[in-house]
């Protein structure tokens, strides 16, 4: 390989040419880079080979020459010998260990001796040209590009060529029915290869289909009236094509040649079978050399089709080629049916981004975290904002195909266009996974709360209530044989029970503050207030609480909701703040709205959400509401929105 360094034995390049699922594990093909030596070695071995093949079609040009040989057959095998030659010895140069440069050698050898054979009288030596045509050229297709075969049963159909070669020379009729079926399965394995493989393998395969269909433009009639030369440039493409497919297939936007080619090939053919069609049946029944108005009128009708054909045809090249990237509403509404038929996942959403647009890699980002993605990511990376409902909500990461530096004009328009959609869906899942998170926090909070209860219970309450058991049975015997111990008994268990209530009393706070069932809401905060008009030190704290005089009856869940958030972010401004004022400010509507706000001043570090915040917000979550913290120049300020629907 040209510019190997030495010591280095042999390089890896992974080459995907599987189905593009990535469950599916890529072929790995080795390019083994040869040491200086070697790789001195195979250069002038090649370019000696080349220099053998040049010399014997200068050879049988002078023969030629000298002896009134025709020509077209001499300078058809000189052109497809030259071609073979150069390709061949700029493959085995650079390309030492990939047999396809080789191949092209010895294919350029029996073009150089069919032309030599001309001249000569030679008529066995004229048929060598077929070793060319008939096995050489079909076995370089059919380990195109890699040098290798697609799999190892594809080495039947190789034997099987080999073995029918000399008798399709001889012209034996089974031979060449035989090796018709061959260059089928051969032409077969290279559309399967396209259709499984990654943008790198399509990109190589597309210059062979360029080269076919400047081969298949020749044949047609309005062309072949340039005569030969035509056919001879256009048979020497295809080595030209193998060779830029392997060392070169970035060198041009192939996919527009084929495009373009395809297109007006397929136009020309049809025109020439529709057209020739209706003259061959109105032939039958009309003398059109005596009605040119219905020939005219034929050729009116032939043009005013040719241009919607051409444009529907297009439209059906450009889908097989370039996927839905040339056309942002169908890309959307592609996208859209998918969605609706199988997404279960952001992973299924990128996917069908990545089939539609033909991409090796597509991801979301979301504040710089990566949440989904679909594909391998490899390469250039670009990156396009997406928005939902006005507002950022992430980014998609998209990786730009093998052979380009970044992703086109159109790619970016079609992007633009999904961008939105794809932000809402985001934004969607997003939404959809918080509210499961937090679905199981409340879960696991109320399983912590019943595991907090029964420890309360089973230490506390439990061992008290026993020991009144076990006291009242003692008071009991003792009540007529000692009753003097038998009083003290039960002023001690007086005692107990007091305690008992009390812990009673502190796990039913824990559930719900008797406050609320004492005072209302209202109340409850105004008590709580109260209590917080000193601070430590003796500093004075005015506490005021608003609320409407009528306030209506509250859900349960939602008034236990208010109550701690309120007395949760004033016991924040009391001890945090510093503050000397604190207003809770109380409205209803269709929702409880709830404003806390103090004139403090942040500490010397700054203003961060702490415990009680995190409380705050996970409190107003549990029954759908939100709760936010904001620190401002004249004081800091908590707000939670409480729905009052459907409690």
């Amino acid at each position: 390989m040209a510019g190997a360094r030495p010591g280095k034995e042999r390089e890896t390049v992974r080459m995907r040419s599987g189905p593009r699922s990535q469950d599916k594990s890529a072929e790995t093909t080795e390019y083994y880079v040869v040491p200086p030596s070697v790789h001195r070695l195979t250069t002038s071995l090649a370019w000696g080979m080349f220099a053998v093949a040049v010399a014997g079609i200068a050879v049988a040009l002078v023969l030629a020459a000298a002896e009134g040989t025709s020509w077209q057959p001499v300078t058809a095998n000189t052109a497809m010998g030259i071609a073979l030659s150069v390709c061949g010895a700029l493959l085995a140069a650079q390309r030492p260990t990939n047999p396809i440069g080789w191949l092209l050698l010895i294919a350029s050898w029996a073009q150089a001796a069919s032309a030599l054979a001309l001249p000569l009288g030679d008529a066995i030596g004229q048929q060598a040209w077929m070793l060319s045509a008939v096995l050489i050229l079909p076995l370089a297709l059919l380990v195109f590009p890699t040098g290798r075969l697609p799999g190892p049963w594809w080495a039947v159909p190789a034997w099987a060529l080999a073995a029918a070669t000399p008798f399709v020379i001889i012209g034996w009729p089974p031979a060449r029915a035989v090796w018709l079926v061959l260059i089928v399965a051969i032409s077969t394995s290279l559309v399967l290869r396209y259709r499984r493989g990654d943008e790198v393998l399509r990109r190589q395969l597309l210059w062979l289909v360029l080269a076919v269909i400047a081969n298949v433009w020749a044949f047609l009639p309005w062309l072949m009236r340039l005569g030969p030369a035509l056919l001879l440039v256009t048979s020497t493409l295809l080595p030209v094509a193998i060779t830029i497919a392997i060392l070169r297939y970035r060198l041009l936007d192939i996919r527009l040649l084929v495009s373009r080619g395809m297109l007006y090939l397929l136009l020309s053919v049809g025109v020439i079978a529709i057209y020739s069609s209706l003259v061959l049946f109105l032939g039958r029944t009309l003398n059109l050399e005596t009605h040119l108005g219905a020939a005219a009128l034929l050729a009116v009708a032939v043009a005013l089709l040719f241009n919607p054909v051409r444009v529907r045809l297009q439209r059906v090249l450009d889908r097989v080629l370039y996927g839905h990237r040339r056309d942002p509403v169908r890309a959307l509404s592609h996208l859209s049916a998918r969605l609706d038929a199988e997404m279960g996942s952001l992973d299924d959403l990128l996917t069908a981004v990545r089939d539609a647009l033909q991409l090796p890699y597509v991801a979301f980002r979301l504040q710089g975290r990566e949440v989904a993605a679909s594909g391998s990511a490899a390469g250039v990376l670009e990156v396009v904002p997406l928005a939902a409902s006005g507002a950022a909500s992430g980014e998609l990461v998209i990786g730009v195909r093998p052979g380009q530096s970044r992703l086109s004009g159109q790619d970016m328009h079609v992007l633009s266009v999904l961008a939105i959609p794809l932000g809402v869906a985001l934004r969607a899942t997003m939404l959809s996974e918080e509210l499961q998170q937090s679905r199981e926090r409340i879960v696991a909070a109320r399983e912590e709360e019943r595991r907090r209860l029964r420890r309360d219970l089973h230490d506390g309450l439990g061992p008290t209530l026993s020991g009144v058991a076990y006291a009242t049975d003692a008071a009991r015997n003792l009540a007529r044989s000692d009753p003097d111990t038998a009083v003290d008994l039960l002023v001690r268990l007086r005692g107990d029970i007091g305690d008992a209530i009390i812990e009673i009393r502190r796990l039913v706070e824990g559930l719900r503050p008797p406050a609320l069932d004492e005072l209302g809401l209202v109340g409850a905060l105004h008590r709580e207030a109260e209590r917080l008009s000193y601070q430590e030190g003796g500093r004075p704290l005015t506490v005021s609480v608003d609320a409407p005089s009528d306030m209506p009856e509250l859900p349960a869940a939602i008034e236990v909701a208010a109550y701690r958030i309120s007395a949760e972010a004033l016991n924040n401004a009391a001890k945090h703040s510093g503050a000397e004022n604190v207003r809770v400010r109380i409205t209803v509507g269709d929702e409880l709205h709830i404003l806390v706000r103090d004139d403090g001043r942040p500490g010397p570090n700054g203003w961060s959400p702490g415990v009680g915040m995190a409380s705050m917000s996970e409190r107003a979550a549990e029954v759908g509401g939100r709760c936010e913290a904001r620190p401002g120049p004249d004081g800091g300020s908590v707000e939670a929105v409480l729905p009052l629907k459907p409690w």
